[in-house]
């Protein structure tokens, strides 16, 4: 299909950024051309035929300081229209796919740790958090539009973050103590004894993921002690664990920065560290687009994995894909890829304080719910493979991953997301 957008216009590159991110979503090629009269879809203010465009959103976005509060551009609903009220569902996608809400915050809007609440976004405000809401626009764009398209089924991304494996003498034997399970208290303290902590159990984890054809990734911590905002980091020095990262290599899965709570650079830490890895999660997700995308960019990167609410389980941004983010002060692509993150344990338990034995019976439910052309990511500390304190999440865990398996979907790799979403441009 030939499309024409017209160039040196304030909409020109967020337009191209979509249909780019369509043709990645839907498995569809466009070719774009030079001249309107050759298209068969085209986006021209000036042209009678053109489909809708929110001039007042794409000028916005040439400002030096753009207002992207969603109460300004999501009204009474969870879509931009024009002037006339026409929908436009191309700078909705734009808006949603890059976390626009979250670049125009004010400290109301951040808690304790700088993290942006879910209580501050439009998902909370229109009650649409579990809604892949960028998916039903570009189904809706390709059906309107006559587009020939494909639907893919949906894989899964898997991951562990390292925050602590030192902690379970403290936590599990305070639980054994408090349910008087001496047998317990003392095994854990013969663990300690000769130097295999409960939590050291990056073994146990690999053993269960393998079994069930789950390619994991591990995120590690480089940074011990109190960080910024006072926030824990590691509890171990990376650099005498060495022996737990090359555990994970042998196992033909992945090794990850858990960039720390620190003033330090993501290339200082990866030196420090020794990681060999161009992927990422910020640890306590204590992340925000518009200022941590810029130092992803600067450092040597492709992959991060930070973009979901600690507080809710869903789509932060609206989306269930992997995708390049636009950079809208540089008018083009960042250089790497975002993987949102969806479902997390911390969430379920600490958070929304749910009953541990419906958590796998939510995330299964969840991917039913979307079961084409997403990449769902699944974060499990740990912590929460333990046979004590956590011990009933662990059995949530193989009834999610016997479900993946028993389902047929395809666990990613860092290196495959990268790959199959990276946008020529």
């Amino acid at each position: 299909m030939k499309v024409y957008i017209k160039k040196k216009t304030s909409y020109h590159n967020p337009i191209l950024f979509v249909l780019k991110i369509i043709e990645k979503n839907r498995n569809i090629v466009f070719e774009f051309v030079d001249s309107s009269a050759e298209a068969d879809i085209l986006w021209d203010h000036l042209h009678a035929k053109s489909q809708i465009i929110c001039q007042l959103f794409y000028d916005e976005l040439e400002k030096d300081k753009p207002n992207l509060s969603h109460d300004k551009w999501l009204i009474n609903n969870t879509l931009i229209v024009d002037a006339s009220g026409n929908r436009d569902y191309i700078a909705t996608i734009f808006y949603m796919i890059n976390c626009l809400q979250e670049f125009s915050y004010n400290d109301n809007d951040l808690d304790q740790f700088g993290r942006f609440k879910y209580e501050s976004s439009y998902q909370y405000r229109f009650n649409n958090i579990e809604e892949n809401l960028v998916q039903k626009h570009i189904d809706y764009l390709v059906e309107k539009l006559n587009i020939e398209g494909e639907n893919k089924k949906s894989d899964i991304f898997v991951s562990h973050d390292i925050d602590t494996i030192y902690g379970s003498l403290l936590q599990d034997g305070f639980w054994a103590a408090k349910n008087f399970r001496i047998d317990v208290l003392l095994t854990i303290l013969s663990n300690e004894l000769i130097r295999k902590p409960h939590w050291k159990n990056i073994d146990k984890i690999i053993k269960i993921d393998s079994e069930l054809d789950i390619r994991s990734t591990f995120f590690w911590l480089v940074n011990k002690g109190k960080g910024r905002s006072n926030i824990k980091n590691a509890d171990y020095s990376l650099r005498k664990e060495q022996k737990l990262l090359k555990m994970v290599e042998n196992a033909g899965l992945v090794n990850g920065l858990h960039k720390s709570c620190d003033e330090m650079s993501i290339n200082e830490e990866l030196i420090k560290g020794k990681l060999n890895t161009t992927y990422n999660r910020y640890h306590f997700l204590k992340f925000l687009p518009p200022l941590d995308w810029n130092k992803i960019s600067d450092s040597s990167l492709m992959l991060d994995a930070s973009l979901g609410f600690a507080e809710r389980y869903g789509f932060r941004n609206s989306f269930g894909s992997a995708f390049q983010p636009y950079n809208i002060f540089k008018r083009r692509p960042h250089d790497f890829i975002e993987i949102p993150l969806n479902l997390m344990d911390g969430t379920f338990h600490k958070y929304m304080k749910i009953e541990t034995k419906e958590i796998g019976n939510i995330i299964i439910d969840f991917f039913e719910k979307n079961k084409y052309n997403c990449h769902l990511s699944l974060l499990w500390h740990n912590t929460y493979f333990t046979n004590y304190k956590y011990n009933s999440f662990l059995k949530e865990y193989k009834k999610v991953l016997t479900y993946i398996y028993e389902n047929k979907i395809h666990s990613l790799t860092p290196h495959e997301i990268v790959e199959e979403n990276l946008l020529s441009w």
